[in-house]
């Protein structure tokens, strides 16, 4: 009896200690949750938390030139804290990305990505997503993932934010180009979706719901992260002079998940 009412309370313990996500959240709603803003006084960007096996650490991930464009030792990020259902609030944190004018962060050798572990603030709200659900070639593979099969990303354009609490707004798009695997040889991928500057770093991802039918189980990857668009540029000639025109052709391009893993994995 005694060791029963032991084996409750450690139970019980366990459950205050752990962030536990509720059963019926979806894939979508832990990424909204795990985007993040970060910004100096010139730009704005986006980047994503993952979970890391060091206790209350956390791995923020972003596109590369966003630390590298950042002027000072530290950049702001913007998490969220939850007040109550359904009401957040902006909590900002210092992050220190440089010390002597050199970088704190983990640049990948090639690509445009960078990751820092990180300790958000006490109060913020982060689901736990592991660093597994980056989306490795075997993953593509067993999957099938194709093009024109729908994705989703996140990011704060042109500074935009969802609403007050700060959230990041949702976007999607089909996979715009082939092929995907080896991605060591593709490296990039389009994503025919409109993303503007204050995007770079935000993650591009699938949801594909459970399919009874053929008993096949819903999926949840991390494909990669934006790092730039695709743009038309051309001169239009007049009178007196000519001006250059630059169009957007709504397409992002996104570096590969398997250069996040790469990088993670160069961590400190």
């Amino acid at each position: 009896m005694l060791l029963t009412r032991i084996l409750l309370m450690v139970s019980f313990l366990i459950c205050l200690a752990i962030p536990v996500v509720a059963d019926d959240e979806d894939f979508d709603t832990q990424m909204m949750r795990a985007s993040v803003k970060i910004a100096h006084d010139q730009s704005t960007a986006t980047g994503f938390v993952l979970s890391g096996a060091d206790g209350g650490k956390f791995i923020l991930v972003t596109a590369a030139h966003v630390f590298e464009k950042s002027p000072d030792a530290e950049t702001t990020v913007i998490f969220r804290s939850r007040l109550s259902e359904g009401v957040y609030q902006k909590e900002s944190m210092k992050l220190v990305i440089r010390k002597d004018g050199m970088p704190v962060w983990t640049k990948h050798p090639s690509e445009d990505v960078a990751a820092i572990w990180i300790v958000p603030p006490q109060n913020a709200d982060l689901p736990s997503i592991p660093v597994e659900l980056l989306a490795s070639d075997e993953l593509l593979k067993k999957h099938k993932v194709h093009p024109g099969e729908l994705m989703s990303c996140l990011g704060y354009p042109h500074r935009n934010e969802a609403n007050d609490a700060g959230f990041a707004i949702l976007r999607s798009g089909p996979i715009g180009s082939f092929p995907l695997v080896p991605t060591a040889k593709s490296r990039t991928f389009y994503l025919s979706a409109n993303t503007f500057e204050g995007d770079s770093g935000g993650p591009v991802y699938l949801t594909r719901p459970s399919r009874p039918q053929t008993d096949a189980g819903e999926v949840n990857l991390i494909l990669g992260l934006v790092t730039g668009n695709l743009f038309l540029d051309e001169e239009a000639k007049m009178v007196y002079g000519t001006t250059k025109i630059r169009h957007r052709l709504g397409l992002a391009i996104v570096v590969h998940a398997a250069f996040i893993k790469e990088t993670i994995d160069k961590l400190p």
